[in-house]
């Protein structure tokens, strides 16, 4: 092997020319420092391998479409790729958790009370599976919001952040939500 290290630059210029060895050279020379950035955002070996990967098929195919334009900038050009793409994982993981009863907990409407006779649990019961079932009938937007601030006991700051909205939106999602609910149910809530 040359003593002289080739540049990035000369080694992007080179695999442009179609000479594969030098993107093996470019990943051998990057992946470390990739994985260790993208497993300080994802917290997961698994995942930041796969996002690793993700990252040079990116730009594979950004260098093969011809729209990478090669500065001397490499380094920060691949890093901010696997940063946005680890990014764009943690945004996909968290608003693609499952929003149910189970994961939130029956926290506040399972709540039995002490002082209650047997057919007012039963009502109280029967009166929470209607609102369940109410729930499930909203669309999914206003379903999460009311799942995260009744079950889970989050604020609207907190559930803004969580579903990656304002916290206006938020807002505006609990009062629909609560409106069709009182439609749903015939009742004043």
């Amino acid at each position: 092997m040359s003593a002289v290290r080739i540049s990035d630059a000369e080694l992007v210029s080179k695999y442009v020319q179609g000479q594969e060895a030098a993107l093996e050279r470019l990943v051998l020379r990057h992946s470390e420092a990739l994985i260790a950035r993208i497993f300080s955002k994802v917290n997961d070996a698994d995942v930041s391998q796969d996002i690793h990967q993700e990252t040079w098929i990116k730009f594979v195919r950004v260098v093969k479409q011809g729209d990478y334009k090669e500065e001397g900038k490499f380094a920060p050009f691949i890093h901010r790729v696997a940063h946005n793409l680890a990014m764009d994982h943690l945004r996909k993981k968290k608003r693609s958790r499952e929003l149910s009863v189970e994961r939130c907990g029956d926290r506040v409407l399972a709540v039995a009370d002490d002082r209650m006779n047997a057919e007012e649990l039963a009502l109280r019961t029967q009166w929470h599976k209607e609102v369940k079932q109410a729930i499930e009938l909203l669309p999914d937007d206003q379903k999460e919001v009311i799942f995260l601030r009744i079950y889970a006991g989050l604020s609207f700051k907190e559930i803004a952040e969580e579903t990656g909205v304002g916290i206006n939106t938020a807002l505006g999602r609990n009062r629909y939500a609560l409106g069709n609910l009182r439609k749903i149910l015939g009742v004043e809530i």
